[in-house]
């Protein structure tokens, strides 16, 4: 026998396979104290390995903390079981009818463990905001940023364009065929405070001095990236724009403007010129737009008797959609999520006051490969009991008969 071939099919390696996800789960879990559960799922379980560190919180931890220790990643692990599970079942069971339902076993363990490639690969998150008595038909990144530029020179339709964080570089320009300017970043801090440099001394005197910065003694500055609370960091730019003709100014853009505080409501929306056109420039979580719209009817949040515990909240919603001649009311509640289109909206939070409701909004093409999974395993094991309890009927009765 190949001896790679043994060594892939061996039942040791699928021990020692397992007992090593059993490991991976428990410092991913430990780990969450420090990163989040977002990131921790990126670095231990989307990755081929993972460095992990044990958790200053921990006794000794001041100490030990200093220790690194290599584990294999989730894509790693789970790759190996795959390859591991096809070789075994090649190399100890040959095809019979007897035999099918081991295989529809083994089947559907592999697609299980391919669903999760596929929901790594796939999957997106995001949410959305709707104020009672309003509508929506985007959705907004948890995690991801944009610079915006939207030309408001048509009153019929704006132009939008984005640019990721990602690109913004102090030391290469930006340009864009739909943008008349080239844009120049001067920083980008991915988490950041804003405030009076006459209450915060220690900060610098901003670049710029365009919108929100004119005539005002603001700073920023930047803060460690909080990995265990994405939600709470707050984004800012610092960015210049520049034309043929010369630079036309500069400009801060920041998450902590939206909204905004009320001494700097004057200065929003932040707006430019260039060759007759309106642009405004602003920070924002990624966008995705929908083909129809959520319109929030009314939010309704119950409490129990005497506490300020929620008993449940719902969103009471029309979901618009003109392409398919849809206007029709949908209630999205607590475990009963609303699922349209290939996306599924889960009540996820509210707004102090009841005057918002935050819905989460999930798309998994491979929502469905974990039940097709189970039910392989399920069918696959219900088919091997019912074959082996006639084989063992039939030896019994030849038993009998032969007595």
């Amino acid at each position: 026998m190949n001896p790679v071939f043994k060594f892939f099919s061996s039942l040791r390696l699928t021990v020692v396979l397992l007992a090593l996800s059993m490991v991976l789960v428990f410092c991913s879990t430990t780990a969450q104290l420090r990163w989040g559960a977002f990131e921790v799922q990126k670095i231990y379980f989307e990755s081929l390995g993972a460095i992990w560190h044990y958790p200053a919180e921990w006794y000794g931890g001041r100490t030990l903390s200093q220790i690194s220790i290599p584990l294999p990643g989730g894509f790693l692990l789970g790759g190996l079981l795959i390859i591991n599970l096809c070789c075994a079942h090649f190399r100890f069971f040959r095809p019979s009818w007897k035999k099918a339902g081991i295989a529809l076993i083994h089947g559907g363990i592999v697609l299980l463990i391919v669903s999760g490639f596929v929901t790594a690969f796939l999957r997106q998150e995001n949410y959305m905001w709707i104020s009672v008595g309003g509508q929506s038909s985007y959705l907004e990144s948890f995690h991801d940023r944009d610079l915006v530029f939207i030309d408001h020179t048509d009153p019929q339709t704006d132009t939008v364009v984005s640019i990721p964080t990602s690109l913004l570089d102090p030391n290469k320009p930006l340009t864009n065929p739909a943008l008349p300017f080239t844009v120049k970043t001067i920083f980008y801090y991915p988490n950041s405070i804003l405030g009076m440099r006459s209450s915060n001394p220690g900060m610098p005197e901003l670049p710029v001095k365009n919108g929100v910065a004119h005539n005002r003694d603001l700073g920023v500055a930047p803060v460690a990236y909080d990995y265990a609370h994405d939600e709470s960091n707050m984004a800012t730019a610092a960015v210049t724009i520049e034309t043929a003709k010369g630079p036309v100014g500069g400009w801060l853009a920041s998450t902590m403007l939206d909204p905004a505080p009320p001494f700097l409501k004057a200065d929003l929306p932040q707006t430019f010129t260039v060759d007759g056109h309106t642009w405004e420039v602003t920070l924002r979580a990624r966008r995705e737009y929908l083909p129809f719209t959520l319109h929030l009817d009314e939010f309704i949040h119950d409490l129990y008797p005497g506490t300020d515990v929620p008993k449940s909240f719902e969103s009471q919603l029309h979901l618009i959609n003109p392409s398919q001649k849809e206007n029709r009311p949908v209630l999205i509640y607590m475990n009963h999520p609303l699922r349209y289109a290939g996306w599924t909206f889960y009540q996820s939070s509210f707004a102090q006051g009841d005057t918002a409701s935050m819905l989460e909004v999930v798309h998994n093409p491979g929502w469905i490969l974990p039940y097709v999974a189970l039910a392989m395993v399920g069918f696959g094991m219900l088919f091997q009991f019912i074959t082996s309890l006639l084989a063992h009927l039939r030896r019994e009765k030849q038993k009998s008969t032969a007595s």
